[in-house]
């Protein structure tokens, strides 16, 4: 029998609070889900984000993102006032700015109640991995009004532990800890809920980091790096036939070698800690686990585009080999979109990892029979960083290859359907995964909606305008005549 899911980032659920959040509308969601009698939630990564809103280019690969916090919660818990609450309007997309304007507001009230009460020492140790370089690193950003730490000052330019103590009793370094303290306990008291409902949470661990990061800065001696901290080399994916100057993502690339003298702790510590709020996390760009596009310096300066890059192979057998010694390997699915070949194809396979299938990519080519794709990929109509549907279908030319091959698809596989059109193509696509050989299906919220290109979440390569989507009313009004 094929298990069901939705692909939902927690902020595009709606609140009042001017974006989606840990509080009673997630709890909504999970209904909603175990009503239908879905078995995934797919919830993309939590991660505090830096530029461009984006959680797959974070200040943090632990921290999450404390714009998610319920103040809802806050006030069922007693850390904020109601007359203290700052709702905003609601609509189809996140104001970014007042959002944060809003809740930091809030956060700082609720963090000094918070410690009064319950103190952090004890959060501090058991989270000072991560917590104590992300505390120091945020304290620092805004004392010097920027991210750019290779500009700060030469004390601060890398991280140590009497940096952190040094600023640890300071009120606002104390505040960052607990504020983290506050997000990881709604996070896990709904992923209790979630669990209570029959569901798995599917999180999503991205592979690379970006520059402007607490880890970043604080182990520098992982990264490609000079002696000043600047990039020698930057990640990212070659020409294909969507890009002709491929893409360049700025992230700095890893140095492998050095990551596997300590059994690449660096990432065993990520998986597990995303591992206490999930169930199943997503190995984002998986193929960059076995070999990687990498980006040089161009005679000393960065490069424009990805066009001067080469494939590097990473240490696949040795980082699989750990993974799986710490973790059990059902716990993890591969991302396995992009330039496949025969050597990520093994440890996928060798590892049973399951893989992804998306929809808007397989009626470019020919006629496909679904009904033989493997049991053991997971089938999306399309992922965040697709269209929408509706969206796809609407940019393909109406005498092009790929509509001609999906409308002999239907007349084939979906005799009883109307012909494709931008209507009712979010049905034909979802019944096209359904009758898939794949044994999971997850559809992102907006096709499950019907939705247009209006509310795509992400485009791949800009920078900026993404990950705003969210829905305007109550899931439950959303979905009143379901």
């Amino acid at each position: 029998m094929k298990k069901n899911g939705i692909l939902l980032h927690i902020s595009s659920l709606n609140t009042d609070y001017g974006i989606g959040d840990l509080g009673s509308e997630a709890y909504a969601f999970a209904d909603f889900l175990a009503d239908r009698g879905e078995s995934f939630w797919q919830i993309l990564p939590l991660n505090h984000p830096g530029h461009g809103n984006s959680p797959y280019s974070p200040i943090s690969a632990f921290a999450g993102n404390p714009y998610l916090i319920s103040p809802e919660l806050l006030i069922n818990d007693g850390l904020l006032k109601e007359s203290e609450a700052i709702r905003l309007p609601k609509g189809w997309e996140i104001d970014f700015e007042s959002v944060y304007k809003a809740k930091d507001k809030m956060l700082s009230l609720a963090a000094s109640r918070y410690i009064a009460r319950h103190g952090i020492d004890d959060y501090i140790e058991a989270k000072a991995y991560y917590i104590k370089p992300y505390t120091a690193f945020l304290y620092l950003c805004e004392s010097y009004g920027n991210s750019n730490w290779q500009s700060w000052g030469k004390r601060h330019k890398s991280y140590s532990e009497e940096l952190f103590q040094e600023i640890a009793q300071e009120p606002r370094a104390q505040e960052i800890i607990a504020i983290q303290a506050i997000f990881e306990d709604q996070l896990k008291r709904l992923k209790e809920y979630v669990i209570s409902k029959g569901i798995k949470m599917i999180g999503d661990v991205p592979l690379y980091l970006s520059y402007e990061s607490a880890e970043v800065w604080a182990f520098q001696d992982l990264f490609d790096l000079d002696r000043k901290g600047r990039r020698q080399s930057f990640g990212g994916v070659p020409p294909d036939a969507f890009s002709d100057e491929g893409q360049l993502w700025g992230n700095p690339i890893y140095l492998w070698e050095k990551m596997a003298e300590d059994s690449f702790e660096l990432f065993m510590q990520r998986f597990a800690h995303a591992l206490d709020f999930v169930d199943l996390l997503r190995l984002d760009h998986f193929i960059g686990y076995v070999n990687y596009w990498k980006v040089p310096l161009n005679e000393g300066k960065e490069p424009k585009d990805a066009r001067m890059g080469s494939w590097v192979k990473a240490i696949p057998k040795a980082f699989f080999e750990e993974l799986n010694k710490r973790f059990s390997k059902q716990r993890f699915i591969a991302e396995d979109l992009g330039i496949l070949n025969d050597e990520v194809c093994y440890y996928r396979d060798k590892y049973s990892f399951p893989g992804m299938i998306v929809l808007q990519f397989c009626f470019d080519d020919g006629v496909q029979d679904v009904s033989r794709f493997p049991e053991d990929r997971i089938i999306y109509t399309g992922t965040h960083d697709n269209n929408t549907s509706i969206g796809w279908f609407r940019s393909l030319p109406e005498s092009s290859k790929t509509r001609q091959n999906l409308s002999l698809f239907c007349q084939k596989h979906l005799p009883k359907s109307k012909p494709p059109s931008e209507k009712n193509i979010h049905k034909i696509m979802a019944e096209t995964a359904r009758i898939s050989g794949c044994k999971t299906m997850i559809l992102p919220m907006q096709d499950l909606l019907g939705l247009d290109e209006t509310h795509r979440m992400n485009i791949p390569g800009t920078p900026q305008g993404n990950w705003d989507w969210r829905m305007n009313s109550p899931i439950k009004e959303i979905v009143k005549d379901f």
